[in-house]
């Protein structure tokens, strides 16, 4: 992600943790985020959010290995982590 992407991404980020209830953090010299993800967090918000923002790369994002189907994957697994832990929960 390029720096001028950062804020863009941040932006992305704050509104979808209002609506899908998860914190997000940004480091905007290293160019990360941290996500901070309550158990009753909506992923499905959390998707879309880092779907735009993998799309922010344009063309890049082949460039730097990014692929759609590994942030699907990604929440895909943090949707059963987070199911598994609320059937422990119950």
């Amino acid at each position: 992600m390029e720096q001028a992407d950062v804020p863009s991404a941040e932006e992305i980020l704050t509104f979808a943790s209002i609506h899908g209830n998860f914190v997000s953090i940004a480091d905007r010299i290293f160019r990360r985020f941290e996500i901070i993800i309550p158990l009753d967090s909506r992923l499905d918000i959390l998707k879309d959010a880092l779907l735009q923002i993998v799309h922010l790369d344009g063309e890049d994002s082949a460039k730097i290995g990014l692929k759609v189907y590994e942030v699907e994957d990604l929440v895909d697994s943090l949707a059963a982590m987070q199911q598994k832990a609320l059937e422990v929960r119950l």
